[in-house]
């Protein structure tokens, strides 16, 4: 599950132009014979492609209450298990360092329940109340306080701490697929960006990769002086 924020508006006439940035070295790096992606299921904001130019992209991992149980702090114990995990899987790709606190980070993660609001349906009057999420990822964007000011972007995951062990993982892994810049999914069960859960746990694949790469070759605003 993904979501905009609406910082960053058409009428903004300030904002950067589209510019390409450098490959990460890990991504120039990136080989494989498989050659297949789903670039075509991702789609830009007005920002364009919500891609990180500045490495390494530092997380910010929640930490527990001290008011924990025993048992409360073995289950949050295994979520940040699984979380560092999924983390540790996308280190290979793009350059990830923990932080300590969320003022520093680029992309926070959070144990608690996502976010969801009930909305009208137009046709009955009546509300839609949306299924619970396993996780979600939101974006929002700021102008940093240098001079020039940049445009740049901060990425928050939710992930509902009731789920299995190995769905942990692959629900954290795939949100940070989003918050990496993969914003969209791919059709395919084999990839860890497919649309839905499915029976079969997936993980990174080629197909990913690929995608991935062919998204930080295109343009931006992000990272990029405010004119």
């Amino acid at each position: 599950m993904v979501n905009f924020s609406h910082f960053v508006r058409a009428e903004n006439n300030n904002l950067p132009p589209l510019q390409v940035h450098p490959l990460p070295v890990s991504l120039q790096n990136w080989t494989s014979d498989i050659k297949e992606d789903y670039f075509k299921e991702i789609e830009p904001h007005l920002a364009g492609y919500l891609i990180w130019s500045i490495f390494p992209v530092k997380v910010y991992l929640q930490s527990p209450d001290t008011n924990l149980s025993p048992a409360g702090l073995k289950d949050f114990q295994q979520w940040q298990k699984a979380a560092n995990m999924a983390i540790a899987t996308w280190n290979s790709y793009i350059p990830l360092i923990p932080v300590e606190t969320s003022e520093d980070a680029d992309i926070l993660i959070y144990r608690r329940y996502p976010e969801f609001k009930a909305e009208i349906n137009p046709e009955t009057g009546l509300y839609n109340l949306p299924r619970a999420k396993a996780a979600t990822t939101t974006v929002k964007f700021y102008l940093t306080q240098t001079k020039p000011s940049q445009l740049r972007h901060r990425m928050t995951i939710e992930v509902n701490p009731h789920q299995t062990f190995d769905y942990l993982i692959t629900n954290i892994t795939h949100e940070l697929g989003h918050a990496l810049g993969i914003w969209g999914h791919s059709l395919q069960k084999t990839d860890v960006m497919y649309y839905s859960h499915t029976k079969e746990i997936p993980a990174i694949s080629p197909q990913d990769i690929n995608t991935l790469k062919k998204i930080y070759q295109q343009p931006t605003r992000l990272g990029w002086d405010i004119n």
